[in-house]
């Protein structure tokens, strides 16, 4: 597996989720080496779990006052594509929605082109299992002892007759990624919209971008996927697990997952040396 980086710029614009903000969204190739650098008034963060500031419905990231939310679905189809060198630049604090899944990112970066560098992506390869809890709920990693690759097997449960419990499992590859994971899309329950916008969330939220659901009742679309809500969740696993900076070699699971516990996976792996090994 080789380092990757983009063949040319590439422009994505659209609404905002959670802040409602029209964003224009600039993809740009950058040096081999460099890893993936976020680019906003004048700062770069890099995607770095030190640059994580704030877990709450999603991942944002931040740096000297700056702050970019919910890079999650973007930087899933970033890491499930290789690429391992990118600079990304905006004109606003998150990257569009688009129609709520990572499809249309993942479609354009590979219809755009992608240039593979001789050199070697590195490989973060978990060598012990680790475990947060909260309550019931669970993420955990543990080593490959068979095959190498990325592992999830993940599992949902609501009490909303609409969603249920669910669950998937596959190995992260392009393939997979794009025919499995991508075109599965965000979901709320109209209940708490309101709630979730007097916090200033969800301002950009509409039945374009998000599966809305009602009383056991999915009230604005058709399903992509009989299981298309634990499909999405695996798609925020893979951006969120994507801050560890390195291609994963490692079976993840979880029951019930969130972007707070993800974090806190990734901070517990890099924790402790012994926890895994750097390979080239």
């Amino acid at each position: 597996m080789k380092a990757k980086s983009i063949r040319q710029s590439i422009t994505i614009s659209g609404i905002t989720l959670h802040r409602g903000e029209f964003a224009t969204l600039k993809l740009q190739p950058i040096d081999i080496g460099s890893g993936i650098i976020f680019y906003k008034s004048g700062v770069k963060i890099a995607l770095n779990y030190k640059n994580v500031v704030d877990t709450t419905m999603a991942t944002t990231i931040g740096l000297n006052g700056v702050v970019i939310h919910t890079i999650e679905h973007l930087m899933s189809a970033v890491y499930s594509l290789g690429i391992t060198d990118l600079l990304i630049e905006l004109d606003s604090s998150e990257p569009p929605i688009l129609d709520g899944s990572s499809l249309e990112f993942f479609k354009i970066i590979q219809n755009n082109g992608i240039i593979e560098h001789n050199i070697n992506r590195k490989i973060i390869k978990i060598k012990k299992e680790i475990i947060i809890k909260d309550d019931s709920r669970f993420v955990s990693i543990s080593p490959n002892n068979i095959n190498s690759g990325f592992f999830i097997d993940s599992t949902i449960s609501f009490s909303n007759k609409a969603i249920g419990i669910q669950s998937f499992n596959l190995e992260v590859t392009p393939e997979n990624y794009l025919r499995e994971i991508a075109p599965a899309r965000t979901f709320g329950f109209l209940s708490e919209f309101e709630n979730l916008k007097n916090r200033g969330l969800a301002l950009g939220a509409n039945y374009e971008n998000v599966i809305v659901i009602g009383d056991d009742k999915i009230l604005n679309t058709e399903l992509r996927f009989e299981n298309e809500f634990v499909r999405h969740k695996i798609l925020d696993v893979i951006g969120d697990l994507s801050i560890l900076g390195y291609k994963i070699d490692g079976n993840y699971k979880s029951f019930a997952s969130s972007h707070t516990l993800n974090y806190a996976l990734i901070k517990s792996i890099l924790s402790n040396p012994k926890n895994y090994e750097i390979e080239n």
